[in-house]
């Protein structure tokens, strides 16, 4: 009796305080194409996106790669759970940049 008390409880809390899907966010990152919108949730893979674009950006402008090996051989998952690769190739990112892909302002999604 006491387990059907607590389930019942339990029921009636979800339903005050539904579980939330973490917010939709459209960043952007680098590929040998260009530059690729990519939607992701949740505020980890948002910040990870936020560290990788400060490390690109630490490398375009001072020459300094190091911020850059922690992401080497990573990916970022979608929100449809595809696997993004996270661009650290320097011969690359110096193509982009000195096409001015890379500005700072391309680190935000277009916005309509």
């Amino acid at each position: 009796m006491k387990r059907k008390k607590q389930r019942i409880q339990q029921i009636a809390s979800e339903k005050r305080h539904p579980a939330r899907e973490p917010e939709l966010r459209i960043l952007v990152l680098p590929t040998p194409e260009g530059l690729r919108e990519t939607a992701v949730r949740g505020t980890r893979r948002a910040s990870m996106v936020g560290t990788y674009w400060n490390a690109v950006h630490r490398y375009l402008e001072t020459g300094d790669a190091s911020a850059l090996d922690e992401f080497e051989g990573k990916h970022l998952t979608d929100a449809k759970g595809v696997k993004v690769p996270l661009l650290t190739d320097l011969p690359e990112l110096d193509r982009l940049g000195s096409a001015g892909v890379l500005s700072f302002e391309s680190i935000y999604a277009r916005s309509s």
